[in-house]
């Protein structure tokens, strides 16, 4: 690694006057940018930002900025094929070798005091303040026509929030929430997308190599194809056949309530109808209906198919009323007539 000369750390002052920074430092959302436009993976960033911060006040003063960036340039131009776990003595300032000396010993105090390492599972349960997180998260980043979330949408927005996390993370996490490798993932899966990485990166529970059964039925959902050309199969959709049968039982089985009605509306009418005609009319269309009559009761008894048989007994059933009061009517108002006939004669007489 070539170590640091005049040029290049004038370059560097330039760029960090450029950030504007306060009190003779820069915090992290104002480095955020060139770490971004860097293009290295944020596993990478992170741990250059924790190299480069040696004070670990989470700030960079020029010094450390000029660490940061060396590293970064190193990476971009492969003068480096990793970043080292420790800074190397050329690369340390004057004035922060003290620190450095403090910060070892403390590391190495720390890794006597650790209990062996236990591996972290990720816990699926999400409570209240995580679905608000979440889902802050979900309606700032853009969707598509459908409402659904692109995996470079995502990626793009968390790897802003979480800077323990990696590009196979990402990858290993968007196969395991989306089986069906689709495009895209809607709002659940989602925030399983999101809670998942979320602990990966505060807590480094390790990635699970497949989900529990609840969430599956949840992640294996399909979604409504709007592709014209594709092979998915036609939603289901009622007969229109079967539901006009439906509406045609449930009207039989409600008429019973109304059949009161229906016969004085029924009777009204023929009164209406046939309140002109002559009593030869009425003589007869009454033999013409008695004829009808007994036809439609011979017919009801020579039956069918047990289909035709519950369509046509209601049908003939409702022919059978019809005609039985249009008898009742005309018989009545042949009554009348004949009543009417022997008053004229009794007054001629």
């Amino acid at each position: 690694m070539p170590k640091l000369e005049q040029f290049e750390i004038k370059k560097y002052w330039q760029i960090f006057s450029g950030l504007k920074p306060i009190e003779n430092k820069v915090n992290h959302d104002q480095v955020l940018p060139i770490l971004y436009n860097s293009k290295l993976d944020s596993s990478v960033l992170n741990k250059i930002w924790f190299l480069a911060d040696i004070d670990d006040d989470d700030n960079l003063d020029f010094e450390e900025f000029v660490i940061c960036m060396r590293l970064i340039f190193d990476m971009v131009n492969k003068n480096i094929s990793s970043v080292p776990d420790e800074l190397p003595d050329w690369l340390i300032p004057g004035s922060k070798v003290n620190l450095i000396k403090e910060r070892k010993k403390r590391k190495q105090i720390e890794n006597a005091d650790l209990p062996p390492k236990k591996e972290i599972k990720v816990d699926w349960y999400m409570s209240p303040d995580d679905l608000n997180q979440y889902e802050k998260i979900y309606t700032s980043c853009a969707k598509l026509t459908d409402g659904t979330i692109t995996f470079n949408e995502l990626s793009t927005k968390l790897s802003t929030k979480f800077f323990n996390i990696s590009k196979t993370d990402l990858n290993k996490v968007w196969s395991l929430i989306n089986p069906q490798n689709l495009q895209s993932i809607d709002r659940d899966p989602t925030f399983y997308f999101i809670h998942c990485l979320r602990q990966r990166n505060d807590l480094g529970a390790e990635i699970p190599a497949s989900l529990p059964n609840s969430l599956a039925e949840v992640c294996n959902k399909k979604k409504v194809s709007y592709d014209l050309q594709s092979s998915q199969p036609p939603t289901k959709r009622k007969d229109q056949a079967s539901e006009r049968n439906n509406v045609r039982d449930n009207g039989l089985n409600s008429s019973a309530d109304s059949s009161g009605n229906n016969a004085l509306v029924n009777e009204n009418s023929i009164k209406q109808k046939y309140a002109s005609l002559t009593d030869d009319q009425v003589a007869n269309m009454r033999e013409q209906l008695e004829g009808l009559l007994n036809y439609k009761k011979g017919e009801k008894s020579q039956g069918g198919s047990k289909r035709s048989k519950r369509i046509n007994i209601r049908s003939i059933t409702d022919d059978l009323d019809n005609i039985e009061q249009q008898v009742e009517v005309l018989e009545n108002y042949l009554n009348n007539k004949r009543h009417e006939l022997q008053s004229l004669q009794a007054e001629i007489n």
